[in-house]
């Protein structure tokens, strides 16, 4: 089951995944304003969920600024590729640049993840993949047996992550979606990190930046 929020001025897509165990997974906490983070508190104590992983897709700012405040509410890591850490070290000049506030992220606690890590909540997991080209350190999250994956902005609906951030490269972008996500079932549905939701399927037959 999956709860999608979309959070502060760049709109980004927040996910609460869990079961019926009532553990779940917080996936992009990026709830900038106190409204929206009672949202998010509001969601997970009156479904009576119990946080058990806080998960990044890739450490841009617009979807980490609520990552500490999270951190520090259910009293968690941050998970995240390790190439994404030089992301974190400059949240600040980000948040600066892009209108956000990051107050006290220089002091999260992290938690490295990499390809093919199983993320256990419940009776239920999620698969890392590891999948560069929007940016270093981006990842993607599968739950097989739902048929799901948190694609973040590696794949949109109609449309890819954009390249021309600082480490970020078309070709391997589309090697990333290519050999990573395009092998799933043409009916995974991908939860994007910004906008609709699409499928495999029906990405790989309409999208325009992928031949």
């Amino acid at each position: 089951m999956i709860k999608v929020f979309a959070f502060n001025h760049y709109e980004v897509n927040c996910s609460v995944i869990y079961d019926n165990t009532k553990e779940c997974v917080l996936v992009d906490v990026c709830c900038q304003t106190e409204d929206e983070k009672q949202q998010l508190a509001n969601f997970i104590k009156e479904n009576n969920l119990i946080v058990k992983h806080l998960l990044i897709t890739h450490a841009h700012i617009d979807h980490i600024c609520g990552a500490y405040w999270a951190s520090q509410t259910f009293n968690l890591p941050l998970q995240l590729h390790k190439d994404g850490e030089r992301f974190l070290r400059i949240a600040n000049a980000q948040a600066d640049m892009m209108g956000f506030d990051v107050e006290g992220i220089e002091n999260i606690t992290t938690k490295y993840i990499s390809k093919e890590d199983k993320i256990e909540y419940g009776d239920s997991e999620l698969i890392v993949f590891e999948t560069p080209g929007h940016c270093a350190g981006s990842v993607c999250y599968c739950n097989q047996k739902e048929g799901f994956v948190i694609t973040g902005d590696v794949l949109f609906r109609d449309s890819i992550g954009r390249t021309d951030l600082p480490t970020g490269d078309f070709e391997t972008l589309i090697s990333s979606i290519k050999n990573n996500l395009f092998p799933l079932p043409e009916n995974t549905i991908c939860i994007c990190g910004h906008g609709p939701s699409t499928t495999i399927g029906y990405e790989k037959e309409n999208n325009p930046f992928i031949n």
